[in-house]
């Protein structure tokens, strides 16, 4: 059994890491903002009226902007994980939390004790280059997306350090449960304005939410033997933008004219891009595979996920 602590525990890809970490056994605290969040860290698994599972993610209530809200809980664990992905000033708040985390580091190697591993959450958005040229983790990063210059840097500090066994895991654009990006389709269909970003022959790399979460258990449980290691997780095959608005389209029976448009932000640019992964090193590494369908293949069970999030 592990110690982790999930920053962000409460968000899209971090409730789901969390939940994933406490049914495999890992002794799991879930960082988070609000109070009335409390209750989503624990769950009962009921079948019937018969508890089947009953696994505990332990709330710590704070902000990764204020250490000491954390700072206590971080020196006792094995591992932190960060699912964070702040809007405003995004250099600032990782350096805040790396200061931290270096510093227990350091510590724990004078005192002689094991290395603290940090996983970091970023994205594949950050490798740019040809969009149609497949990415491994060795390719050189040359992205031109404002959104996200500034990861590379950071990504770099993180797996070259020497005090802790630093960790990054690239997902591709994550989908299921209650959507994230992709519940932006099934809102405008919704609405009556189905309208994608960029080119209906853009082509995304996807990977499930729940495929997503178990990456990050397989990279604590191997954490000694990964330090300083990045990885691709993403799906076998990505998908073109105008195949995924059509399946939108047809499970929502949306009746209208499918749009284009082209991006008006930063957010919007890197929804535009085009980018074919490789998960190659996941799969010999960690042992990790895609289990769930992909977007256009699962339409049906990801348009009922969605509706049932919303109700």
């Amino acid at each position: 059994m592990v110690k982790v602590l999930v920053f962000g525990a409460t968000g899209f890809i971090g409730f789901s890491v969390a939940q994933a970490l406490a049914r495999s056994g890992h002794e799991t605290f879930g960082l988070y903002r609000k109070i009335e969040k409390t209750k989503e860290l624990t769950r009962n698994e009921i079948e019937g009226n018969k508890i089947i599972t009953f696994f505990v993610v332990f709330p710590v209530l704070g902000d990764t902007g204020d250490v000491s809200t954390w700072i206590s809980t971080a020196e006792q664990v094995d591992v932190i994980i960060d699912t964070t992905s702040p809007g405003n000033e995004p250099v600032k708040h990782n350096k805040i939390i790396l200061d931290a985390v270096f510093e227990i580091g350091k510590k724990r190697l004078e005192n002689n004790e094991p290395k603290l591993t940090f996983i970091s959450t970023t994205g594949t958005w950050v490798y740019g280059g040809h969009p149609y040229k497949i990415k491994c983790e060795s390719t050189p990063l040359n992205t031109n997306l404002e959104l996200v210059t500034w990861r590379p840097p950071i990504e770099q500090t993180i797996v070259e350090s020497k005090v802790i066994n630093g960790i990054i895991i690239r997902p591709g654009a994550v989908y299921g449960k209650s959507g994230s990006l992709t519940a932006l389709w099934f809102e405008g269909a919704i609405k009556g304005e189905l309208c994608g970003v960029g080119s209906k022959e853009n082509r995304w790399g996807l990977v499930h939410v729940d495929d997503l979460a178990d990456s990050f258990v397989r990279a604590v449980e191997r954490a000694d033997i990964i330090g300083g290691q990045i990885f691709n997780i993403i799906n076998n095959q990505s998908e073109s933008l105008g195949d995924m608005l059509g399946a939108v389209a047809r499970i929502t029976e949306y009746k209208g004219e499918v749009k284009y448009k082209s991006p008006t932000s930063k957010f919007e640019e890197a929804m535009a891009s085009t980018g074919i992964f490789s998960n190659k090193k996941a799969q010999s590494i960690l042992g990790w595979k895609q289990r769930q369908l992909g977007f256009v293949d699962g339409i049906n069970i990801w348009w009922n996920s969605y509706k049932a999030y919303i109700q």
